[in-house]
């Protein structure tokens, strides 16, 4: 069997190893033609999501929120405005059940009040009820302040790179 020659992947960095790291030296056992590098760092990104998810419906549960939810919560007072379903669909990358099914609980709960589009007697548009903003508003800087214990490890500077690299890799993703 005949394999392409790629540059030997480099050693993973001296310090802690996490479950990649494994993955990356089994693999380079088996196959080290193969540049492995990709593979660290998209399985890196894969591992961190439902980690990083799971912290977050931890912290949003005793509110009454999962993070989806929240993420809705998140556009509505952004756009500060009444929004139709189907933008939030398309902003946050859901599927029209999911959306439709996560903005009925968040009626039902008390978070928004929908009415029906006097541009589209057939669709609703979106807005936080009174208490529900107020809510969200107490919320958000608890909920910010939670989100830079998931990075502390990181420091000011580290923080600021890893955006810059994570933004250029979505920004090509999206395109």
């Amino acid at each position: 069997m005949t394999h392409d020659t790629h540059p030997p992947t480099p050693a993973p960095e001296p310090g802690p190893r996490d479950a990649i790291d494994d993955v990356h030296d089994r693999w380079s056992a088996l196959r080290p033609e193969l540049d492995l590098e990709p593979m660290a760092v998209v399985g890196r990104l894969l591992r961190l999501v439902p980690l990083l998810m799971a912290r977050c419906e931890t912290f949003l549960a005793p509110h009454g929120l999962s993070r989806a939810e929240f993420d809705l919560l998140t556009a509505l007072r952004r756009a500060d405005r009444p929004v139709s379903p189907g933008e939030l669909t398309r902003q946050l990358l859901f599927t029209g059940p999911a959306t439709t099914k996560r903005l009925r609980r968040l009626e039902d709960t008390g978070w928004i009040t929908r009415r029906t589009n006097p541009d589209d007697a057939r669709g609703f548009l979106i807005e936080p009820t009174p208490d529900g903003a107020r809510r969200f508003d107490d919320l958000l800087p608890r909920y910010v302040a939670f989100e830079a214990t998931l990075i502390e490890t990181l420091d000011p500077a580290g923080r600021a790179d890893l955006a810059g690299h994570l933004r250029t890799l979505l920004v090509a993703v999206e395109a």
